[in-house]
């Protein structure tokens, strides 16, 4: 008789296997479609349906099943992180990434949470790289929109000057500006990840200058109405002038520069004096609220603030290591620049789990009630069993009235003992069974 050694023996078994697995998801996704037919505004069916359809790879079709579920039950978890899985297959980055966002808001799982969490920085820079390539390869459609003079991007200013030391200073400014000009309700700022990542598939970061026929292409692209072509100009030793001037993107023609000059240790006041001209020149009058906004300064400390825009350039130049040393720099040297604390955890985030956690990932992470709503969809059913719920029943009522059973484990057996009941000390008194012992269950029923 020939011995079929173990490995083989492991193959014949999964290839003897796979047409039943495959045979059962079968039989339960026509269960669920059968139960669609019977009830097709059943948020639970759909979801069901919508889960199914992803564990069999069939993403196309979880898609729209899902979209329906969460529409008929916008804070459940499950149908959103499924959602935010089946676009990322599909390729559809931003419904994964507003998908995600939302089940950081109802989901229940802590681990697919903080999974989700890490996943979304490094969606977020994938967006922003797609969104850039199909631009460019639309441009010439593109091209024929004009964008809403009201939505402003602000790319790197341009340093000019004899400190290299100086240099990161284009794109700090930059981000100053466009945290500044977000403030009001009436402008649309283009991100600056997204901004980037148009740059770098255009080589406007390459340019020696951004003249106004690339400013106007840029803007084109990215569907902007006015682009902010900025200069960082240091005029001695300590001076700077800093200038911004509003490019027209509908026609190219370039506003009068917003203007301010003083020594290095001014620059945060000098760029508030240019993004309120800024505002002057869109049109767009702040309320009082606005204007106190604008007026905060994310931090005072220059060299913080230098190490920030190093930050910002090792970002750009993709050396993420670097970054996070820079950024955590400046935290240090200022503990309340919140703005390099917030780019120290993303760009940690990024290095530690962001090419790690994948959809796989997060959909181990799902516990409790939202994995027992996966089992059952496996099985082909939108009720998860309710296990789980008596069990927190049996412990609740333990919990107030403990049992008087004792187990001894041994070597190779289970002792139970049982011991008399307990009473208090006023029934032991009077013999009578009228114990002290008082508590209060209380029950959770999680909708389906």
């Amino acid at each position: 008789m020939r011995l079929v050694r173990p490995l083989a023996a492991l193959m014949l078994l999964a290839l003897a296997t796979a047409p039943a697995v495959a045979q059962g998801r079968g039989d339960a996704i026509a269960r669920l479609e059968a139960a669609r037919a019977r009830g097709p505004q059943n948020a639970a069916a759909l979801r069901a349906l919508g889960v199914a359809y992803y564990k069999a790879q069939r993403y196309k079709d979880a898609l729209p099943v899902l979209d329906q579920a969460r529409r008929l039950n916008p804070r459940d978890g499950v149908s959103a992180v499924y959602t935010g899985m089946a676009a990322e297959q599909t390729g559809d980055l931003t419904v994964a990434r507003n998908a995600y966002e939302t089940y950081l808001r109802v989901g229940t799982s802590r681990r697919a949470k903080n999974d989700v969490r890490t996943r979304l920085v490094g969606l977020a820079r994938q967006e922003a790289i797609a969104a850039a390539k199909a631009a460019v390869a639309n441009e010439a459609r593109l091209s024929q929109t004009p964008g809403n003079p009201l939505t402003v991007a602000v790319p790197p200013f341009r340093f000019t000057g004899s400190d290299s030391t100086l240099k990161p200073l284009e794109r700090g400014i930059a981000d100053l500006l466009i945290t500044d000009l977000s403030v009001s309700s009436r402008i649309t700022v283009v991100e600056r990840d997204r901004m980037q990542a148009l740059a770098d598939e255009i080589r406007l970061s390459q340019s020696e200058r951004v003249d106004a026929a690339t400013a106007v292409r840029a803007g084109k692209l990215i569907q902007a109405g006015t682009l902010v072509n900025g200069v960082i100009q240091q005029t001695g030793a300590t001076m700077v002038t800093l200038d911004a001037s509003l490019v027209n993107v509908a026609n190219g023609n370039i506003g009068p520069a917003a203007s301010a000059n003083n020594t290095l240790d001014q620059i945060f006041d000098m760029e508030k004096r240019i993004v309120f001209q800024l505002y002057d020149r869109i049109g767009v009058t702040l309320t009082p609220a606005e204007r106190q906004r604008v007026e905060r300064r994310p931090t005072t400390n220059l060299q913080a603030f230098l190490s920030y825009s190093r930050g910002l350039q090792a970002i750009d130049d993709g050396r993420f290591q670097d970054a996070s040393r820079f950024f955590e720099n400046a935290r240090l040297l200022d503990p309340g620049f919140g703005a390099a604390s917030d780019r120290a955890a993303a760009v940690q985030a990024s290095i530690q789990g962001g090419q790690q956690v994948t959809t796989t990932t997060i959909e181990a992470g799902l516990t409790g009630a939202e994995s027992q709503v996966v089992q059952a969809a496996d099985r082909g059913s939108s009720a998860p069993t309710s296990n789980a719920l008596e069990e927190a029943a049996r412990r609740a009522a333990q919990t107030v009235n403990p049992p008087a059973t004792n187990l001894a484990v041994g070597s190779g057996s289970t002792t139970v003992t049982s011991a008399p009941p307990e009473r208090d000390a006023p029934s032991s008194g009077t013999g009578t069974d009228t114990p002290n012992r008082t508590g209060q269950v209380i029950i959770v029923i999680r909708r389906p």
